[in-house]
């Protein structure tokens, strides 16, 4: 069953490559560069009409560019927190743009499809959601700043510059003291030149964790820990870390699982994820240890309470409790799950079956 968790197996990657790249030449982009205008060529939402299409950006307004897809998982994860972002600063003169480089078609389809009890268009319906399918934008943002990944957003401030780079879930310190006119953007840009001393170190990581070569990996990880020079940075090798130990089910995994579902804590498809991660490792055939298991059946618990009628949530917990020999339980869960299936109605109709089989034959 698919709930957008693939991303996280290789996310060791993606976390030290998103926002740590900087411009490497003078004329790419980078902290600091003015921001190239933006022609898009479709404007699917516009905040219910208090948005006009952009194309140049008006002095004394805040704007974020944001790149996004329809099968992007942490880009769906991300849009209650974008729409948030832009009902609290709206009448600061801040506006949201969210761009993707699909067809019109796949991007309408996608607005129609369910997280919980919204569909997409609802979460999204209040910030500028586009796509742009010739890629103009992509090209003048995400390769001329040598980004690597989504979701990747990009501050203009109010003097029409690139005041910051990175992951929208990680924009509201930056953003506020942006708008604020607080914001240091020459230390942001001595800390992009760390992050991006980092991307130059990973070829000597990865190897290691291709070969399976885990405590090296860690002892690797620990050594960058040490020599970091800033706690943006030792955050950012820590969570490396934290993703490694999982992915071995080791459960000291547990402490950095526990600070994922922290920055997720009120985001049921956040939890969801995580939580789903846990048990893909087992069907790798991954020994997942007890105290990670326990700590995956919490994040599934605390989903399902935000959101008592997802049926996906829901079908995660009771495949957790499965795997802790909790049968009843997750026969319970599940049949709550069959009650609002979404668009995994077979899923979750065959493993309720699968569960009831396996009491039977108790």
């Amino acid at each position: 069953m698919k709930r957008f968790s693939t991303w996280f197996v290789a996310a060791v990657a993606c976390v030290a490559l998103t926002g740590a790249a900087i411009a490497s030449a003078a004329d790419d982009l980078t902290i600091g560069s003015k921001a190239p205008g933006i022609d898009i060529e479709h404007w699917v939402q516009n905040g219910e009409g208090k948005f006009a299409p952009v194309k140049e950006f008006e002095s004394g307004k805040v704007y974020i560019i944001e790149f996004w897809a329809t099968w992007c998982g942490p880009c769906r994860s991300a849009m209650p927190h974008i729409s948030e972002i832009q009902d609290k600063y709206a009448s600061r003169g801040v506006t949201v743009v969210s761009v993707s480089d699909e067809d019109l078609e796949t991007v309408k389809g996608f607005l129609e499809e369910e997280s919980g009890d919204k569909t997409f268009a609802e979460i999204t319906r209040n910030y500028c959601l586009t796509t742009d399918p010739d890629g103009s934008v992509y090209e003048d943002y995400m390769k001329a700043a040598n980004q690597q990944g989504i979701p990747t957003a990009f501050i203009v401030g109010k003097s029409g510059l690139v005041e910051w780079i990175g992951h929208p879930m990680e924009i509201d310190g930056p953003l506020e003291d942006v708008v604020s006119d607080k914001w240091d953007r020459v230390a942001y840009a001595a800390e992009m030149k760390e992050m991006s001393e980092l991307q130059s170190k990973m070829p000597e990581l990865m190897p290691l964790l291709q070969g399976g070569q885990m405590d090296e990996a860690i002892e690797l990880l620990d050594k960058w820990i040490a020599d970091a020079k800033s706690k943006k940075m030792v955050a950012r090798l820590e969570d490396i870390k934290g993703r490694i130990l999982m992915q071995t089910g080791d459960k000291r995994a547990v402490e950095p699982f526990k600070k994922m579902v922290e920055q997720v804590k009120d985001d049921a498809a956040g939890l969801n994820e995580l939580a789903w991660f846990v048990y893909e490792l087992t069907q790798r055939g991954v020994e997942v240890s007890p105290e990670l298991l326990a700590a995956a059946v919490g994040a599934a618990e605390q989903g399902s309470k935000l959101e008592p009628s997802n049926g996906a949530v829901l079908d995660t917990l009771a495949h957790l409790y499965d795997l802790q020999g909790e049968l009843d339980k997750a026969i319970a869960t599940q049949k709550k799950a069959a009650e609002n299936p979404g668009q995994f109605k077979d899923d979750i109709e065959s493993f309720l079956k699968e569960l009831e089989a396996k009491k039977g034959g108790k």
